[in-house]
């Protein structure tokens, strides 16, 4: 695979910019990636199986689509969203409005390494979605979600990864530009500020915390975690 490049950390919450409103960032995301918003649906559909009547929490959901589609498909599951920046908790509560789903959904402005005010195991499934590598303490991160996870709970969490093959980076450089459109510099930007994943597997084994998995595929990695 080669040598893999110095991680490049991304920094914090997407917010405003003179170019781009969140509400803008939302659609763009929605028309671009909502194929991959419903992929990780389907994937907590069908591989994790959240319990009847489940408590979920997800972190950095930014414009929301994956949890708010996640409730359109399971009307017995209630959602609270971490999110950093109020830009994108504005735009994410717009989102639930207009999908019907907003009396099941909570948006709480925060970050993962600092979940003082949620107490201990209060979720069922904690899920997440390219929120990975903006954080900048994970393993403080992971620490915090096995504390608000319930001791029978799952966890699924899904970014990309650095250590990109030759077929990957194909994919990113020559249908990027078809596929990502003007988001692909922040595509590659969040590539570069994504981990390996041994880089998670040693970071993980530090924090003794169970049952935790790193999978991973040609472009992306997860983390699942799950004492059933």
């Amino acid at each position: 695979m080669g040598r893999v490049q110095t991680r490049i950390p991304e920094g914090g919450a997407i917010e405003d910019t003179p170019d781009m409103t969140t509400e803008e960032y939302s659609k763009i995301m929605k028309q671009r990636l909502g194929g991959e918003y419903r992929r990780f649906v389907r994937h907590i559909m069908q591989s994790v199986k959240p319990p009847e009547g489940a408590k979920v929490l997800e972190i950095g959901p930014g414009p929301g689509w994956g949890g708010i589609w996640l409730l359109c498909e399971r009307t017995d599951l209630r959602l609270d969203g971490l999110e950093a920046s109020v830009d994108m908790i504005r735009a994410a509560t717009k989102n639930a409005e207009t999908e019907g789903v907003s009396e099941r959904i909570r948006y709480l402005r925060g970050i993962v390494e600092q979940m003082t005010e949620i107490s201990d195991n209060s979720y069922d499934l904690v899920i997440s979605r390219d929120s990975l590598h903006h954080w900048e303490e994970p393993q403080q991160g992971f620490r915090e979600i096995s504390r608000v996870v319930k001791p029978e709970g799952r966890v699924y969490i899904q970014d990309m990864r650095r250590d990109l093959g030759f077929f990957a980076k194909c994919l990113v450089n020559i249908l990027g530009p078809l596929f990502a459109g003007r988001m692909l510099k922040y595509w590659k930007t969040s590539i570069a500020a994504s981990y390996t994943p041994e880089e998670l597997r040693k970071m993980l084994s530090t924090l003794q915390l169970g049952h935790w998995t790193v999978r991973s595929n040609v472009l992306e990695l997860s983390v699942e975690a799950s004492t059933l």
